[in-house]
């Protein structure tokens, strides 16, 4: 989705979690799987600047405790196309909330983690936090809000993560060169991507993978073509398809990060997961999750 052109995200059955609690003294923030922590009062990590953010904004809504502890993890990669810097915002905003005796509405929490979102890519479109909050499938496009879309069929995705973080930004500032310097070749690319988000919705709603398949490689055709596509990545889609993917193309900015693979069942998913291993990237399976952001009980 570039320049005004609608975007088709789904939800995945992997969850950042964030565990909110009134206790100690100051703000205290720890992301269990970066190493990082941090008190009141020291030198705030870049990677946690959003998180406080998020607790700052709430603060100001509820009475201020004399403690507020905040810890995270997250079964997503990092600066992979997958959205974790969204999911982790929206299950902060959440979670703080709750902490402070406060019910945040869908709508609190996604504002909540879209201005935390400008701190981590400065100019976000806004679907990464949306998807996180609201589940499902979704149509989006920038400026105009979203409508669910109705699956017949689940899909079956293999995630193959490179490794390699990408920079969104750097990304952004490639193709809006290449706009700028060929903008009669580029503008047909972005609204033929456009295009495909409609029928990409269309093939979800009347349950014909085949066609969506056929959809995400033409995708990641014009992917490849606005450049922000990877040796690497464009390896793994090969490989994906090869061992039998209805389709495959690259996830988020690009330059790195993740790609997706659609297959027809779950063993055609585990022969393209292995496929994509043996390709030199660490398979995830995922499927749709159609609730977003909720709250859970913790066990003591």
């Amino acid at each position: 989705m570039v320049y005004g052109e609608p975007s088709l995200v789904m939800a995945v059955d992997k969850r950042a979690r964030v565990e909110a609690s009134v206790e100690g003294e100051g703000l205290s923030i720890e992301a269990l799987d970066l190493g990082i922590s941090w008190n009141e009062g020291q030198e705030l990590p870049k990677q946690l600047a959003p998180i406080k953010l998020i607790a700052d904004r709430v603060l100001e809504e509820g009475s201020r405790p004399k403690g507020l502890k905040i810890k995270i993890t997250s079964e997503l990669p990092m600066s992979a196309g997958m959205g974790s810097s969204a999911a982790v915002a929206v299950a902060a905003a959440m979670s703080i909330g709750e902490a402070l005796g406060l019910e945040l509405s869908e709508d609190e929490v996604y504002e909540l983690a879209l201005e935390a979102e400008k701190l981590v890519h400065v100019n976000p479109s806004g679907v990464d936090p949306l998807i996180s909050t609201v589940g499902g499938i979704v149509a989006f496009r920038r400026g105009e809000g979203y409508v669910s879309v109705e699956a017949a069929v689940e899909p079956i995705i293999v995630v193959g993560y490179t490794g390699k973080p990408r920079s969104t930004g750097k990304m952004v500032k490639k193709v809006d060169r290449l706009r700028r310097e060929h903008p009669e070749v580029m503008a047909p690319l972005f609204h033929a991507g456009g295009h495909l988000t409609i029928e990409a919705a269309e093939a979800l709603r009347i349950g014909d993978l085949k066609r969506l398949g056929e959809l995400m490689d033409i995708n990641h055709g014009l992917l490849v073509a606005i450049g922000v596509s990877t040796r690497k990545l464009d390896k793994l889609v090969y490989v994906a398809k090869r061992a039998g993917a209805l389709g495959a193309k690259l996830t988020g900015a690009g330059g790195g990060g993740c790609m997706i693979a659609l297959c027809a069942d779950d063993q055609a998913a585990e022969k393209v997961a292995r496929a994509i291993e043996r390709g030199g990237a660490k398979p995830l399976r995922v499927k749709m999750e159609s609730k977003g952001v909720k709250l859970e009980k913790v066990e003591d």
